[in-house]
Formats: structure tokens, sequence, C-alpha cells
């Protein structure tokens, strides 16, 4: 494992130069969230106007600091920030964090010599930079946040981002859908450390199962792809490649400085790696929560079970048409089916239609349980809601809910859940995902992210 990365992720003492005492401050805002997250090294301020912030010493320059910090953040304007990037290097610091935006990504003659001066103020020195123009660094282990609200968790996705919102909200999603991140790098322009080092980092990170990646441009392709096909079959490697279109490239250009790449070189560099591609950022929490919580192989036969026949059969089409298949059902599961639902109004094959046996207590849970032990499937994919109310549950989503977390550690197959997309539902689904269970908005978006994780199983 690279030691000076790791020092990225895991520093034993941090320096934040701008913080003042504005509340909304970068600098300052830097320092709340790692107080906060709990960071339990020494956290030196810098700043020459003051000589406290927030109870704690600060500092007029980065020389006169007590000690050499592991690990400097620089949110200051961007005309600080090459002089203050030579005196890390000459203080000997390892890592350099700069959240500072205003260099090539801006197209502008001045922020392009910025860039060229922090170049030369790094050359030749063992000093590794983040950004610049980035958001920094989260760390669950490391005790490091990208922003204040971040919390230590036991997770292990770890995201590489060109894009510091990304970040934040993927985080947010991960919050509802009951993943937790062990790491990730808003990684901004890439100046010096780059997608294919953070890659080659995780790759042999024992805290990190699954990577996720949002990239406007790889710049060091070659070592980016052997890292690629390092992982492939072990870690998924999940990406979300923007900047393909005309439109796309010229936003890439404005964000992060970035020049993309053919759409065409782009997936067969995919398929060549065995990278899971996702297309935009509910697509990518989707794919990810089945990744996270669907921990075994799965093969590709599904089981629907649905209380509205309408639905049923959208799901039918969704299996289909993401190359999932559904089987027949064994003629002894039929068999416990006709004893727990009615024989008018319900299907016994597979989609299983629940009809009005869906307004009875129990019997989704009786329903899943029967087909459970059915050898001729792989994966459960159930449809929680029906038109129906009851003591201020509308939908029955409460009622569903209950019933699918009581049914899934006895059934012994993967569930995944199809919630109603109302407000109604979005309580009950964070409780399901918190329990281990998948819940997706549309039968589609549920089989495009089984499919991949099958795909990925070699399946």
């Amino acid at each position: 494992m690279n030691e000076q990365i790791d020092k990225v992720f895991r520093p034993r003492s941090v320096a934040i130069a701008g913080v003042s005492s504005r509340m909304d401050n970068p600098g300052t805002l830097a320092l709340r969230s790692i107080r906060n997250m709990g960071f339990e090294g020494p956290v030196y301020p810098v700043n020459p106007k003051y000589d406290e912030v927030f109870d704690l010493p600060c500092y007029p320059s980065i020389r006169e600091l007590p000690v050499v910090p592991d690990q400097v953040i620089l949110a200051v304007p961007p005309s600080a920030v090459p002089a203050l990037a030579a005196e890390c290097v000459e203080t000997g610091v390892s890592v350099c964090v700069i959240n500072t935006a205003g260099f090539s990504e801006t197209g502008r003659a001045e922020g392009i010599e910025l860039e060229q001066q922090l170049i030369a103020a790094i050359e030749g020195s063992g000093m590794r930079l983040v950004g610049p123009n980035c958001m920094g660094v989260y760390s669950s282990t490391g005790r490091l946040a990208l922003f204040d609200g971040q919390a230590p968790g036991n997770g292990s996705v770890s995201l590489i981002s060109q894009s510091g919102s990304f970040c934040s909200f993927l985080y947010l999603l991960g919050t509802e859908r009951a993943i937790q991140f062990s790491k990730m790098v808003s990684s901004g322009n890439e100046l010096d450390l780059t997608c294919a080092d953070y890659l080659e980092y995780l790759a042999d990170d024992a805290e990190t199962d699954i990577i996720v990646a949002y990239l406007e441009e790889v710049r060091d392709a070659r070592r980016f792809l052997e890292a690629a096909l390092s992982l492939k079959g072990k870690k998924p490697f999940v990406v979300w490649k923007s900047g393909l279109t005309g439109s796309g490239k010229k936003a890439a250009a404005s964000h992060t400085g970035a020049m993309v790449g053919s759409e065409d070189i782009w997936r067969a560099v995919e398929r060549q790696a065995g990278i899971v591609p996702s297309y935009d950022l509910p697509d990518t929490i989707d794919v990810l929560s089945a990744f996270y919580h669907l921990r075994r192989p799965l093969g590709r036969r599904v089981c629907v079970v649905s209380p509205p026949g309408g639905i049923a059969v959208s799901c039918a089409d969704a299996v289909e048409k993401n190359g999932l298949s559904l089987p027949g059902l064994h003629p002894e599961t039929t068999d416990r089916l006709a004893a727990i639902l009615p024989r008018e109004g319900t299907g016994l094959g597979n989609p299983v239609d629940m009809g009005f046996g869906a307004v009875v207590p129990g019997n989704l849970k009786q329903v899943i349980e029967a087909v459970a032990p059915d050898e001729n499937i792989d994966t459960i994919m159930v449809v929680a809601g029906a038109p129906a109310a009851r003591k201020g549950d509308p939908g029955l989503v409460k009622m569903h809910t209950a019933e699918i977390k009581e049914a899934a550690p006895r059934g012994g197959k993967p569930l995944v859940v199809i919630g109603i997309p109302s407000g109604i539902a979005f309580p009950h689904m964070a409780e399901l995902s918190w329990a281990g269970i998948p819940c997706y908005l549309s039968p589609d978006a549920a089989c495009k992210a089984l499919s991949r994780v099958s795909s990925f199983n070699g399946l």
C-alpha cells in the first residue's frame, strides 16, 4: 500500500490554511467538518490575521507550526496557492489538499498561469497534491469529512469523484439507502494525484469492497486501465462517465478543465476492464444498492410477487428487457400459493399476482416464504403496496414493509422491493434498506441493477 496516499485518508495531523472567524468561510467549514467528525490528531488553523480561531491557537504560517503536519488543506484565494504549496514542500508536508478553484478549469489566462506556477512549486518534490478545485476527503476510519454533517460509519464503498457535489449528493442518498462509505476523494482537476492513483490504492484497501467513480476525463489512461483490469471479477468498479456528448464535453472543460474522449472508446474500455457502467445519479445509487446489500452471487432467474396485477405485468416486461428471466414455478410452490391466496382474481404462476389476497394481513409474508424454497428462482422481486388503506396506512405500505422485513431472513433468497414512487412510501423504503433489502422506485430500475450484478458475477 502506498504510504503517502494513505496520508490522504489517514493523516496523523492536519493544518488548514485560510481559516477565519466567519462561519461560512471555506477554511472554517473544513475545520468544523473535521472536528465534528471526531478527528483524533492535532488540527492547526493557519491565518496571520488571527491568534485564535474557535478556541484553537492560530498560526501565521505553515513554517511556524509546532510540527510538520501530514496533511495541509488550502482554502485560500487562488493567487495565494502557489506560494503556500511551495511552503508545504519546503517544510516537508506529505499531502496538500487544495480546495481552491480558479485554475485551468476557468479557461482564463490568469488561471492557466496560476496552475503553471503551482506545478512549478511542487515539481520534483515528494509531496502529493489532491485537487485543486476540489471539496477534499472523507475517511471513516481517518475521521475526515468533506462537509459538516458527515459521520463515521462501517461501510465498504469508496468513491473517486471529479465533482465535489457528486460526493455530497451520493453520501446523502446513501443515508436513505443504507449505503455507508469507507472513503471519498473529491479529486478536482487532478493536477498530481489522478483517478488511477486512487484506484491502485483502493484496489488493495481492506476497508473497500466496492469502488465507484464519477469521471469527466481519464488523465492517465494506461495506468487507469491496468488498475481497472486488476479489479476485474474481484471488486465491483462502478463508473458514471460523463462528458461523452458535445454539450457534456463543453461543460466538463469548464468544470474541471477536462479533455474528454469518444463514447465508443469508453464503452470498449468498460467491456475490456469489466467496469460496471452507471448513467446518472439515481442509477448510480440504484446499482450500488444492489451490490452493497445483495452480497451473494446472483443468478438471472427472478420471481415477481405483486399485489397489483398491472405492476406485475410491468415487472415482467422489465425482467425480460434487461436480460433476466421469469422461470416457471415448481408445482409444489404453486400448491403452497393456492393454500394462501383466493382462487379468483389471482395468478399463481410467475409473476405471482396476489390480487385481493394482498390486503389480508400476513398474506404477503406467507407468499414470500412460499416461493423462497423454489430451486427455479434466484431472486424475489416484491412490489410493496396495494390499492387499499387501513387505519391510517394508505396503500398498506406500512403493513407490507413489516411483513417483508419479517419474511426476508426466513426465506433465504435475496429480496428486492419495488416501492410506490410517492413520499408516502419513502420512509418505509429507507426502513427496508436499513434492514438490508434494496428498494427501487420502478421495476426497470431494479432490473437494470440486478442485471449488472449478475453480469459482474459472470452469470
